[in-house]
């Protein structure tokens, strides 16, 4: 028989030797009971209901589950508006901090003892939690310390939110820490294809891109190359997918190569992603009228040899050459023709027809940067996706772990300009919110949107897919100009071939599916913490939750409506079952299903409403 999560593993965690049986009381579909339901058994699992109202509890930790776990906690903080009736006369108070250590038969209990009206709700937040969601410190590894007290939190926390597993003791985690995990997500690259830098004009001589195509620069993630029309055809082929195991996979891969390989085999150039053939662009090529050889120009992007996979027959046009022109020899320095050329130049782009393509990361360089946008290095996503990249390889570049290795700063010389240095960082944007690669490129180039558009067209970003899915703003970024600005909408990336739909992320098929969870500690989780976490965990299986008389709907209902509806994850219960991979996709992290369904944590102990860990189980019983 399956074990219920929620009636085992926080049990465990949770137990203060009451040994009375759960009582499940539930309100009717819409409707009162018709009599006043009794008092629900104090301290079992998995409500471990107390008597001991308006206990406050706090989480804390990742951005991306922040804004959903805000709306949880307000349903089950509203959920105690029909809890127990208050004591008053025993002097309730608006927040009870200290309880008393006395024995169990003289608590001063907070909800009168078997006063509940015939609209109050057992079944939920009985004991009228109060629920709220830190902000001082954001990010999974923040969330956990705080939650360990190996990081200074203003306020204490309860659990930690968190979009990565628990960390070790000696990255600032700590033993007891055990996840329930609520929800699926997974991380999708960026890319910008519909951003056409052409439609805002041409960049000005003082620009980085003012050399690449005359400064008249097209769609680069959609496959345009210099010498395209900039509304199309396009020669190139567009960037839409990214892999960790493609060409051997491992150091080789084209993740490893963009984010974390920092010598010769670095990819820095989008030609090497769209400039694959068969019609290969040769830019930055010196031509001389009578003369059938033609060399690279100083400085150019392909460096100084012509790429081999050039042979002969292989048809070229371009400015100055004849038509019907072919590849006589590749002498890798320079390309001997079958006809003479009749013109002269220094920065000639031309055409070569090739046989087949190259592979994605093998492109020809054009002399367009690719942007490595950042991400704060608090945050779960960024470890996912430096993992993901690093995949098959022991101490590379990202091996921190961090994946902002190779993280552009400020391309622009008038504003700052360079290589990353202290005066001119790399640009680390908060996770999940495209929109500010924009708010770089505005700083970056003021009053310049043909420059900003070129930023934030060749950037490369990852975030939620959740976040993606559910609010626009921050899946898009602005290109300005004075009080006219165009928002452009960014394409998520497949990864490893796969695209993050619900079956993907679920059977962890999507290589950078993760787990959004809660981190509770075994050793200081207290009665209050433990019943919220449990009514997250629950889908109306070991308990049957009530109807929210504000809506008249199921509370478990407008639970999966958040989740998946409003917010855009896949939610994990103590029904879900575990991926056949046994929860761990291609980015090497821990993603399982189960942490809410399966499973027992060892007995650990609840403490007093300020958190104090050490008080005898009998006083632990209040909290």
């Amino acid at each position: 028989m399956r074990m219920h999560k929620l009636r085992n593993r926080l049990a465990g965690a949770a137990t203060i030797g009451i040994a009375a049986a759960a009582v499940t009381m539930t309100l009717g579909a819409g409707a009162a009971f018709a009599s006043n339901p009794p008092d629900p058994a104090q301290g079992v699992a998995p409500h471990f209901y107390n008597g001991n109202a308006d206990q406050v509890i706090r989480g804390a930790g990742s951005d991306t589950s922040f804004f959903l776990e805000q709306r949880i906690s307000d349903l089950y903080t509203g959920a105690g508006l029909y809890g127990c009736t208050l004591n008053n006369a025993a002097g309730q108070t608006l927040y009870n901090t200290s309880d008393p250590a006395s024995a169990s038969s003289n608590f001063e209990f907070y909800c009168q003892a078997n006063a509940n009206t015939a609209t109050a709700d057992t079944a939920d937040n009985w004991d009228k939690t109060e629920v709220f969601q830190g902000t001082s410190l954001i990010g999974s590894t923040a969330g956990q310390e705080q939650l360990c007290a190996t990081l200074t939190s203003p306020q204490s926390v309860d659990y930690a939110r968190a979009a990565k597993p628990p960390l070790s003791p000696t990255s600032g985690g700590c033993s007891t820490e055990s996840p329930l995990g609520f929800a699926k997500d997974g991380l999708p690259g960026l890319d910008f294809p519909t951003i056409n830098p052409s439609v805002w004009g041409t960049a000005p001589g003082s620009s980085p891109y003012a050399g690449v195509n005359g400064g008249v620069i097209g769609p680069v993630a959609e496959g345009w190359l210099p010498g395209d029309p900039t509304g199309g055809p396009y020669d190139g082929t567009a960037f839409t997918g990214l892999s960790n195991v493609d060409n051997g996979a491992g150091a080789n891969s084209t993740a490893y190569r963009i984010w974390c390989a920092t010598g010769t085999t670095r990819i820095t150039d989008w030609g090497q992603l769209t400039n694959l053939g068969p019609k290969l662009e040769v830019v930055d090529v010196t031509t001389t009228a009578s003369s059938n050889t033609v060399t690279l120009s100083a400085g150019a992007p392909e460096g100084t040899t012509f790429p081999s996979a050039i042979v002969g027959t292989d048809a070229v046009t371009g400015p100055g050459i004849p038509a019907g022109t072919t590849v006589s020899a590749n002498g890798g320095s320079s390309l001997t023709l079958s006809q003479n050329g009749t013109t002269s130049s220094s920065s000639a782009t031309l055409t070569v027809t090739t046989a087949s393509t190259l592979a994605e990361g093998s492109g020809i360089a054009i002399g367009m940067p690719i942007r490595v946008v950042g991400v704060s290095t608090a945050a779960g996503i960024e470890a996912t996706w430096a993992s993901f990249a690093e995949s098959g390889v022991s101490g590379g570049g990202c091996s921190a772990p961090s994946a902002n290795t190779n993280a552009a700063p400020n391309p622009n010389p008038a504003t700052g300009g360079g290589p990353v240095s202290g005066s001119n960082p790399a640009h680390i944007l908060l996770q999940n919110n495209a929109s500010q690669i924009a708010d770089y490129a505005v700083n970056d180039f003021p009053n310049d949107p043909v420059d900003q558009a070129v930023e934030i067209g060749t950037s490369l970003y990852y975030e939620s897919n959740g976040v993606y899915n559910t609010n626009p703003f921050a899946a898009a970024a602005k290109v300005t100009n004075g009080s006219t600005s165009i928002s452009y909408t960014a394409d998520k990336l497949s990864v490893n071939g796969e695209t993050p739909t619900v079956p993907n992320l679920l059977t962890n098929a999507y290589p950078t599916a993760f787990t959004l969870s809660n981190i509770y500690r075994t050793d200081t989780v207290r009665a209050s913490t433990a019943g919220f976490l449990n009514w997250i965990c629950d889908a109306n299986d070991a308990f049957t939750k009530g109807t929210d008389n504000q809506t008249g709907i199921n509370f478990d209902t407008e639970l999966q409506t958040l989740i998946t509806g409003t917010f855009g994850f896949a939610r994990l219960t103590d029904a879900s079952v575990s991926p056949a991979d046994g929860g761990t996709p291609a980015d090497n992290i821990a993603a399982p299903n189960t942490t809410c369904a399966s499973g027992t944590v060892p007995d650990g102990t609840l403490t007093q409403g300020n958190g104090t860990p050490g008080v005898t189980a009998v006083a632990l019983a209040q909290s």
